[in-house]
């Protein structure tokens, strides 16, 4: 599932702007194309952390590598803003880094929380 998620999200980054699906100006009030971007990379740590921590790993072993997958998850992000600003069709915009930024930083807070919930009820 993660590897899809990765495909998804660099097929949505990388493609032409026409093949994209028209979206509406605002989104709850918030330019559409941020709430976007906060969307595809809120999944990022949580589906990491799914797919690549052992359950019996320990705490503090669990919240390494949350921050681990949010710093790959950055990485991730800033290369496809860096790449799309050396496309002819696409730019790079700091404010999609800030929202695809927030979604991995949501992302992160939503992982710790599984993790803390499951740590929890295994005691």
């Amino acid at each position: 599932m993660f590897c899809c998620y990765i495909a998804a999200v660099l097929y949505l980054c990388f493609t032409q702007g026409e093949q994209l699906p028209d979206m509406p100006a605002l989104w709850f009030g918030l330019p559409s194309d941020k709430v976007a971007h906060f969307i595809m990379f809120l999944p990022f740590v949580i589906l990491a952390y799914l797919a690549f921590v052992p359950c019996k790993a320990s705490i503090w072993r669990k919240i390494s590598l949350i921050v681990i997958f949010a710093a790959v998850g950055f990485g991730l992000a800033a290369a496809t803003e860096e790449i799309q600003g050396l496309l002819g069709y696409r730019s790079k915009d700091v404010k999609d880094m800030a929202a695809d930024s927030l979604g991995l930083a949501a992302g992160a807070l939503l992982a710790f929380i599984t993790m803390t919930i499951d740590t929890l009820r295994k005691r």
